[in-house]
């Protein structure tokens, strides 16, 4: 328990890293929606909304986590590629299914806003659960 407790520590130094980079995506996104309605062609093989913030979710949780072996000297650091590639392999998704998805969906800023808006609600719930933790296991000193 006590290394989920660092994890969501190290998710909660995170969080406002993670809030900019959705804010740096949906204007990015949202202004290639003002040039063009329709919006990227939908793939064959579209992966569901519910299934994008479940992978997304995924993600976000290893970065922050990964995170944690940037600066402790670890010579086993995580890469990047690998990181994704194990969350994509964990969902059962292939990575190109995954990335046509993430085209997709950010053709469409009102969807994709949505998916991540879920996936920010899921890390806040997190949090907060961590903090009610937090302050159970706290004692006074006698």
């Amino acid at each position: 328990m006590k290394g989920n407790s660092n994890f969501v520590k190290l998710l909660k130094k995170n969080m406002q890293r993670i809030t900019f980079y959705f804010f740096v995506l949906l204007l990015t996104f949202g202004s290639f929606a003002c040039k063009e309605k329709k919006g990227y062609p939908k793939p064959d093989n579209l992966v569901s909304e519910e299934k994008m913030v479940d992978i997304l979710y995924d993600i976000h949780l290893g970065e922050a986590y990964s995170e944690k072996f940037r600066y402790s000297g670890d010579t086993t650091k995580l890469e990047s590629k690998d990181l994704y590639f194990s969350i994509l392999e964990e969902h059962g998704m292939q990575d190109s299914i995954f990335a046509e998805s993430v085209v997709y969906y950010s053709s469409m800023p009102k969807i994709y806003a949505r998916i991540y808006q879920q996936v920010i609600d899921r890390l806040k719930m997190l949090q907060e659960e961590s903090n009610k933790k937090e302050e159970v296991n706290i004692q006074p000193e006698k």
